[in-house]
C-alpha cells in the first residue's frame, strides 16, 4: 500500500503470483480494493477460520498416514501364480486358485465400523520380471467374488496378459488391499 500526501492510502497494489516466472501486478484505488480483493478467486477460496483450516490439515495428515500404512504394507496380501499358453480348462484352475486366494484373505481382514471394501491390483510379468501388462480393478466389495463380476474381470486380465506375452510363460501377480485393515490401524493409532 502506497500513502498519499495526506498519509492516507491513496492506491492498493496487489501482486498475484500465478506462476512461478509470473508476476502480475494490479493498482487499484483504496476505496475500490475490499470489494475487488472478495471476487478474487484463490487457491484456498474466501477466508476460512481457524477450525476449517486445521481441518484441512487433519485431512492432509490421514492422507499421510494411510500412505505410511500403505507403503509399510498394512492390509496388503499378495501372491503369484504361473500364467502361460495354457488350455481353457487350466484358466479356469486358475481363475479359481485366484477367486479362492481372494476369499480367503478377505476373510482374515478387520471390518471395522462395517468397511469390507478391497483394492485388487493384477500384474503379468515375463520370466526375468518385467512387467508387460497390469491392471487395478479397482475398490469392491467381497460380493464382487461371489458373483460373476470377479472371475469376469480375471479372465479379461489373464486373456490381455496373453495377449502382452505372446504365448511366453510368465507369472501373474495379485495385491490386495483391505480398506478395512487401514481403517482399523488409523482407528488404533488415534486411541
Amino acid at each position: 500500500m502506497a500513502p498519499d500526501r495526506r498519509g492516507n492510502l491513496g492506491e492498493v497494489n496487489i501482486e498475484i503470483v500465478i506462476h512461478v516466472n509470473r508476476v502480475y501486478r494490479l493498482a487499484l484505488p483504496a476505496a475500490t480494493a475490499p470489494t475487488l480483493s472478495n471476487r478474487i478467486a484463490t487457491k484456498f477460496g474466501p477466508r476460512r477460520s481457524i477450525v476449517h483450516v486445521m481441518a484441512l490439515f487433519a485431512r492432509f495428515s490421514t492422507h499421510r498416514k494411510v500412505e505410511q500404512l500403505i507403503r509399510n504394507g498394512v492390509g496388503i496380501r499378495e501372491s503369484t501364480w504361473q500364467i502361460g499358453d495354457h488350455g481353457p480348462e487350466t484358466k479356469d484352475a486358475l481363475i479359481d486358485g485366484v477367486i479362492r486366494w481372494v476369499r480367503s484373505s478377505m476373510g482374515e481382514m478387520r471390518r471395522p465400523y462395517g468397511i469390507d471394501h478391497v483394492a485388487l491390483a493384477l500384474a503379468a510379468r515375463d520370466r526375468e520380471g518385467k512387467v508387460l501388462c497390469s491392471n487395478s480393478l479397482g475398490v469392491l466389495r467381497p460380493a464382487s467374488f461371489y458373483a460373476d463380476d470377479g472371475p469376469e474381470q480375471i479372465r479379461a486380465f489373464l486373456l490381455d496378459a496373453e495377449r502382452s506375452m505372446r504365448g511366453a510363460p510368465g507369472e501373474m501377480v495379485g495385491a490386495l488391499l483391505s480398506l478395512g485393515d487401514i481403517a482399523f490401524e488409523l482407528k488404533s493409532r488415534a486411541a
